[in-house]
């Protein structure tokens, strides 16, 4: 039957297709009302059609694939929800399809690293740069359901989204309608989830509201240290949002965007680790097969326990003017984090003899002003200019109980207890302008921009840590014909460490500094880096991309944990290098069909340490050789497909993700076992007289895949990704 002419009738087919297909849902897809990107262009539509005037309470519009220079990857509302999951799965689940993107631990709203770079993940909410929260929150930055679109830039990003060296998730939320309307969905699956979520929106006058809310209850909320059976894993999360846009008058815009979300997680306790009070005499425990040190116990009866809170808000005001337009957003954000280890549980009766566990809060306040220009200079020219203010004030306390071995039913040994406090403020500015010029098919994107940070710490003994730097972009993009372009990418990066657990940190990573003045010795990141692409495109609404990449860092950033806390301290490798390649294929073969499939291929290395010396052995600080960072990735690689009929009322998606594994062992010589995983999801929209609900069965690792994606240096030691799940969905709209 062929594609392009027969109605998809039948699924019997598609079995035989998905055994051969290395197709998955086509993310760089435009959606109704989406620019259209470099990757959804039919054959021969030129790169960057200029658009015509408007005003958003945006910093950047959408750009495709190659039209900044950039490696950037566009998935629409539509796309998103052809993904097995839908708008259920979080937005770090959507990032990780995507090539350059390799995931971390902390559940499905977890770390993910870009192209090999430990930090600098940027998330760009309306425009609006977000501060970061605090490290180790185990939060996603918002919750799908509300995205309309989302750019992903994996290299070669604008000045104006510095100071970093990863990635930027650029995500635009949905927008309130004219005429009241909303959606109201539910979730029930494996590990007793339930999700309930809803959103509303309505025209009054002027002004468009849209208000969203969800909850979460699940059994397993965190990855894992053991992949079975799970022990002590409960999450329970809700989030609010809500944005009001108001227009005045013609040719200007005010938006007020508010994020709040809860959480309480249970942190996991490893299940298949004995007491060594059921031991021999003597009994103790060995290293792994990889050589690491052994995983601390924890009693089955602890209750240890992580509860955060993070609000965000923000209030911009978008003007045209004759000469241009202007955004003005100030914004707060507000992230705590309180981390339980439950002393009397984790060191009771049958803790290890000398076990430790440690308590800690956070809160971290950002408050901040954005302010940017944009202007052009005939047909040839655009310019941008802006400027950012950033201040933030950490509070950290940390308290480290150690087990009180005279008393048979242990508890924490008050003589032993070890407290510390960090407070610090961390003022920031940054200043860029930025320019777009276009020369026939030529577009050349030159950028510069200048930061300062200045880390200033309560005790009166630590100096401050003041830190400054340029940044320097030059992209270009070229179409050679219809069928071909090109885009390029040179650049020098600045990116400042985090500092914000620095102090405290050390003294409970070394116990001999406690009480002491701990130098924060960390430097600043510098990379050269550099990029290359090139795309065809083919019938069929086809392309297919190849990009290559390297960066040379000095002073490469890395961090060390604290336990089972995330605590963290930055450090500095005294140089660093990095290098990878991407292919990336998108296909719409017919209009039943839709696909696309990427590989990447990276390494990252750091050699010698210029920071943070007293976390290293003299054996470590003496090694004279380069190490494999711990959070690289060296493949991953996406492919899948979303089958559909004509009037897309029934869906068939499926999504198949490989990576090759974290580094692992005391030294990162070793790799952790690669892992395949095959996603899929069935839905279909009753369109009924008066309702139109759609109902999906959503199935996730189908193969029921044992796979780890830490070993030994994750958040309670190893940490593994989930069996097979089953999830229900109902989605109900009203109104319209």
């Amino acid at each position: 039957m062929p594609c392009g002419t027969t109605p998809m009738t039948k699924w019997s087919w598609l079995l035989v297709f998905v055994a051969s297909a290395s197709l998955v849902v086509r993310p760089a897809h435009a959606a109704d009302g989406d620019p259209v990107t470099a990757s959804s262009s039919p054959p021969g539509a030129p790169l960057d059609a200029p658009e015509p005037p408007v005003v958003e309470v945006r910093i950047a519009g959408a750009a495709g694939r190659g039209q900044t220079g950039s490696s950037v990857s566009v998935v629409s509302r539509r796309d998103l929800l052809s993904l097995p999951g839908g708008d259920a799965q979080s937005l770090t689940q959507i990032a990780l399809t995507q090539p350059g993107f390799a995931p971390d631990s902390f559940g499905p709203d977890g770390t993910v690293h870009v192209r090999g770079a430990e930090m600098g993940v940027l998330y760009v909410v309306d425009g609006i740069p977000m501060p970061g929260g605090l490290t180790g929150q185990f939060t996603d930055v918002l919750p799908t359901g509300l995205v309309q679109k989302v750019r992903l830039i994996s290299g070669g990003q604008p000045v104006e989204f510095g100071p970093n060296a990863g990635g930027v998730v650029d995500v635009t939320t949905r927008h309130g309608t004219g005429n009241p309307e909303g959606e109201a969905q539910m979730v029930y699956g494996t590990y007793q989830r339930a999700q309930p979520s809803a959103w509303y929106s309505q025209a009054f006058g002027s002004a468009d509201v849209f208000v969203a809310g969800s909850f979460l209850s699940t059994q397993r909320g965190l990855d894992t240290p053991a992949a079975s059976p799970i022990l002590h894993d409960a999450e329970e999360s809700g989030s609010a949002f809500a944005r009001v846009d108001w227009r005045p008058r013609e040719g200007e815009r005010v938006e007020l965007l508010a994020r709040y979300s809860q959480q309480h997680f249970q942190i996991p306790i490893d299940p298949t680790l004995l007491p060594l009070s059921d031991g021999p005499p003597g009994a103790a425990r060995g290293p792994d097969a990889y050589g690491n040190a052994p995983p601390p116990f924890v009693p089955y009866n602890a209750n240890p326990t992580e509860s955060e809170r993070d609000l965000f808000v923000t209030a911009a005001y978008a003007r045209t003017l004759a000469s241009g337009s202007v955004l003005l957003a100030p914004y707060v954000r507000s992230s705590y984090g309180d981390l339980d280890c439950d002393p009397t549980g984790s060191l009771g009766a049958t803790a290890d003899s000398g076990s430790i566990c440690a308590s800690v809060t956070r809160q971290l306040l950002h408050e901040g002003q954005t302010a940017t220009y944009a202007w052009s200079v005939g047909n040839s020219q655009s310019w941008k200019a802006g400027v950012v203010f950033d201040d933030a004030q950490s509070d950290v306390n940390y308290t480290q109980y150690t087990r009180d071995d005279r008393l048979a039913v242990g508890g924490a040994n008050p003589k032993l207890t070890i407290a510390g406090r960090d407070d610090t403020n961390i003022p920031g500015a940054g200043a860029f302008v930025q320019d777009e010029i276009r020369l026939g098919k030529l577009k050349i994107l030159p950028g510069v921009r200048a930061d300062v940070q200045d880390a200033s710490f309560t005790d009166a003994s630590e100096p401050s840590l003041v830190l400054g730097g340029p940044s320097v972009r030059l992209g270009v993009a070229y179409d050679v014909s219809r069928y071909l372009s090109v885009h390029g990418f040179v650049g020098y990066l600045w990116q400042p460490p985090s500092a914000v657990d620095a102090s405290v940190a050390a003294r409970v990573l070394v116990p001999d500094l406690a009480g002491k003045a701990v130098p924060v010795d960390v430097k600043a990141e510098r990379d050269e880096s550099a990029e290359l692409g090139v795309t065809v495109r083919l019938p069929r609404e086809s392309d297919v991309t190849l990009t290559v990449y390297g960066r040379v860092m000095q002073d490469t950033l890395d961090v060390a944990t604290v336990g089972s806390t995330d605590l963290s301290v930055d450090y500095n490798y005294a140089r660093g290098r990095a290098v990878g390649a991407e292919l990336a294929y998108h296909t719409t073969p017919c209009k039943y069909l839709q696909g696309f499939g990427n590989v990447s291929w990276n390494v990252a290395q750091g050699e010698g340490y210029d920071s943070g010396r007293f976390l290293f052995t003299p054996e470590e600080l003496a090694f004279a050789g380069w190490h494999i960072l711990d959070h690289v990735q060296a493949w991953t690689a996406n492919a899948g497909l979303d089958l559909h009929d004509e009037p897309q009322k029934t869906h068939f998606s499926v999504l198949f993700q490989y990576g090759s594994g974290l580094r692992t062992g005391p030294d990162n010589d070793q790799t952790v076992p690669g892992h395949a995983t095959w996603d899929a999801t069935l839905r279909h929209r009753f369109d009924l007289s008066f309702i139109r609900p759609e109902i999906a069965l959503d199935i996730f690792n189908a193969l029921d895949t044992v796979y780890a994606i830490r070993i030994a240096n994750g958040l309670v030691g190893s940490a593994y990704g989930p069996l097979r799940q089953v999830d229900a969905r109902i989605t109900v709209p009203f109104g319209g």
